[in-house]
């Protein structure tokens, strides 16, 4: 469903947003620290902080059903993916150079664009006991760039 470009895309220093819904079909979101594209775009993992993640969690563990969005601040370039069979896993320490990568990039993304190193940083500030991982197998992807293409499924999705 991912080509070898939007699994590089999902990996860059994007900024990553993943959503559920609840039995009360009400959304929760909250920020991924990170992305892990598993067996060429077949899985991803998203990294994101419990303490913050509470309700998205639990919606997650009911139904499974997540969008994820990313965005590269730059060009407004954004996929997003969607999945049924999402699951809440323990976080596993060998992925905190994949988080440490994923913040750098998205610090060099904002701060070309004004942003303050700092504040960035504070924003994707965890400890590693918060963190958990978010496993899900994509079923449908999508252009979400704004323009005439926005919601157009990406080639080879379905």
């Amino acid at each position: 469903m991912l080509d070898r470009d939007h699994c590089t895309f999902l990996q860059s220093g994007v900024s990553i947003s993943l959503a559920a819904g609840g039995p009360d079909r009400l959304p929760s979101m909250s920020r991924g620290v990170g992305c892990k594209v598993i067996d060429g775009g077949r899985q991803i993992a998203i990294f994101i902080k419990r303490s913050q993640s509470l309700e998205l969690l639990e919606n997650i563990r009911c139904n499974g059903r997540v969008a994820n969005v990313f965005s590269l601040p730059s060009s407004n370039r954004t996929v997003q993916l969607k999945g049924i069979d999402a699951r809440v896993l323990a976080f596993e320490a060998a992925d905190l150079p994949i988080i440490e990568a994923h913040i750098n990039d998205f610090v060099g993304e904002v701060m070309a664009l004004g942003m303050l190193e700092t504040v960035v940083r504070t924003l994707f500030s965890f400890t590693v006991d918060d963190l958990v991982t978010v496993l899900y197998s994509p079923c449908a992807a999508f252009s979400q760039t704004p323009g005439p293409k926005a919601g157009q499924a990406l080639a080879g999705a379905r």
